[in-house]
């Protein structure tokens, strides 16, 4: 699962993308997974990332985390709006009948619907369409490029005079390191465990022994991510972070004819959709 939140160093039409474009590609997507409120518009913008993850090449450890997310997050809303779907009339299965002691005078009966596990099945394309394009991102965006898109996500030059428009460096290095804490963090909680269970912690039992194994894991976890947090912040402090206003930096960004290309794409397929809601496509409505 590490794998998801890393930078994958490859040479793919992605790696070689201005990073503000893809930036700018994920907030299309991410509009478009709102504003749409058909199944058939919603898999087609899921579908319509999966060509990219081809063109990547990911490792056989992204592939299985990736299948392995897109498949919590599907199974996720299909069996919860099969259970609580509010449109829902006729249930496919009972599973607590409402005579039930004690749980079904509480909930009335928990019930199967056949309607909301379909409309949990294409609600899940919402999410999924979104992460995909997220995780495209990341595994194709050095982060110091990815903060420099932050923070010069636009730039006008005016009176010989350069203004840049995007979010303080400040913030946009705080998301990158949250970003890369991620990985670190999976990997600490491995390192723990092995090392208790080494030591004869024992993880399998009733709920009680987990809960008690748990503390154990979670106590040395905390405060490894604190020391790299300050470690972290020494490092910027030793190398001057904030330390002038106004920043220079060693590679500028620049669109190409790819960049370009893929931008044409991105504005049409988001006019696009947000034209299709508009005329009716638009909306979350009760199949």
């Amino acid at each position: 699962m590490k794998s998801l939140f890393r930078y994958e160093q490859k040479d793919s039409l992605l790696h070689r993308l201005d990073p503000r474009v893809k930036l700018f590609w994920l907030f299309g997507i991410s509009v478009l997974s709102v504003v749409f409120g058909t199944p058939d518009l919603l898999a087609i913008l899921f579908i319509s990332t999966l060509p990219f993850w081809v063109m990547l090449k990911p490792s056989k450890s992204r592939i299985k985390a990736i299948i392995i997310i897109f498949m919590s997050v599907l199974l996720s809303f299909t069996i919860s709006q099969a259970l609580f779907y509010y449109w829902a009339k006729d249930p496919l299965f009972t599973l607590v009948p409402s005579s039930f002691p004690l749980l079904g005078p509480l909930t009335g009966g928990i019930y199967f619907y056949a309607d909301g596990a379909v409309y949990g099945l294409y609600q899940s394309f919402r999410v999924m369409a979104s992460l995909s394009a997220a995780m495209l991102v990341i595994a194709t965006t050095h982060p110091g490029m990815l903060i420099d898109a932050f923070v010069r996500f636009f730039e006008i030059r005016t009176a010989g005079k350069s203004y840049r428009i995007g979010i303080p460096y400040e913030i946009a290095f705080m998301v990158s390191s949250a970003v890369s804490f991620a990985p670190t963090m999976l990997e600490e909680s491995g390192i723990i465990l092995n090392a208790m269970q080494a030591r004869g912690l024992e993880l399998k039992g009733d709920v009680r022994r987990k809960a008690k194994a748990l503390k154990y894991i979670l106590v040395p976890l905390v405060v490894n991510i604190l020391r790299a947090g300050r470690k972290l912040a020494i490092a910027a402090d030793t190398r001057g972070f904030r330390a002038n206003r106004h920043r220079t930096y060693v590679n500028e960004l620049k669109l190409k004819r790819n960049d370009y290309i893929f931008l044409i794409y991105t504005i049409l397929l988001t006019s696009g959709g947000l034209y299709l809601s508009y005329i009716g496509f638009g909306g979350t409505v009760p199949i």
